[in-house]
């Protein structure tokens, strides 16, 4: 795994979102580390772009067309060149269930929508091992 510490080049981060807004907000909010963003709209696109990329960290949608985040998470972890990739599952699901399908896939982290500000900060600066003074300069 790389870290911001042991490489030159910007952290990449791949955002599977079907919704262009949420995308948009998600790359405001993690502004400040000097990330790499890159996106696709749903999981089978989001695999391919995971697959060229490499990204050191994917941020997935649950419930999206074609490919929903519970497969995505599953397919990244069966691939062996990005089963150690960071996964961070977003949802509007709240019930225990889909948690549980979350952790039995191989997510990393799970959060719901809509999502906090500083909650969905902390848990990236958790899976990539940024430092804590991040995009809020604190």
């Amino acid at each position: 795994m790389n870290t911001a510490a042991t490489r030159g080049a910007p952290l990449k981060v791949l955002i599977v979102e079907d919704t262009k807004t949420i995308t948009n907000l998600l790359q405001v909010y993690l502004m400040g580390w000097g990330l790499q963003f890159f996106d696709a709209g749903n999981g089978v696109q989001g695999l391919a772009k995971a697959r060229e990329i490499k990204p050191d960290l994917i941020i997935s949608d649950v419930q999206m067309p074609e490919m929903d985040g519970f497969a995505l998470c599953a397919a990244v972890r069966a691939d062996s060149s990005l089963h150690a990739t960071p996964f961070l599952l977003l949802t509007s699901l709240k019930d225990e269930a889909s948690r549980q399908r979350g952790r039995l896939v191989g997510a990393s982290a799970f959060l719901n929508k809509p999502v906090s500000v500083d909650e969905l900060r902390e848990r990236v600066r958790e899976l990539l091992k940024l430092p804590v003074k991040g995009p809020t300069g604190r």
